[in-house]
């Protein structure tokens, strides 16, 4: 876990430039970029997706899907190549028996070169002022900064 946090440190500096003043005008870049839209139509290929992506809150594109009758969400950073799977209000890993039913999508994700975080990667805090994200007194974590101060694992 350690070189991943310090992976996960460099792409966030890289992507914000000051943590205590950060730049936001990579969210859009990213968003368009050629990486995601070609991701985003292959993703497209094997679901019915619903975007509930909002950049003007969260630095991630929030997808929708149906998996058994039951909302499945993947959520892809836009700092950098980080991901997460989110079902039955549970973050799913590579320990999950649905991570092993969906190999098309975490292919996919292969591919493009997302890696995809467990519960314990995406709770790990980084010791900033959260202020500067319009986040006062909200401990800056991992999730909240790759993906969204809006969301909650548990």
């Amino acid at each position: 876990m350690h070189i991943q946090r310090e992976k996960i440190l460099y792409a966030l500096q890289k992507a914000y430039g000051d943590l205590s003043n950060p730049d936001f005008h990579f969210v859009m870049e990213s968003y368009n970029s050629l990486k995601y839209k070609c991701l985003l139509n292959d993703i497209h290929a094997l679901f019915k997706v619903e975007d509930n992506t909002d950049l003007n809150y969260d630095v991630c594109i929030s997808l929708k899907f149906n998996y058994h009758n039951k909302s499945m969400y993947l959520y892809l950073s836009l700092v950098s190549a980080y991901a997460f799977l989110f079902y039955e209000n549970k973050v799913i890993d590579c320990n999950d028996d649905i991570y092993q039913i969906l190999p098309e999508l975490i292919d996919i994700l292969h591919d493009y070169h997302f890696v995809l975080l467990n519960k314990n990667e995406l709770l790990y805090t980084v010791d900033i002022n959260s202020s500067a994200f319009g986040f006062e007194g909200k401990k800056a974590s991992v999730l909240a900064l790759l993906f969204s101060f809006g969301l909650s694992v548990n």
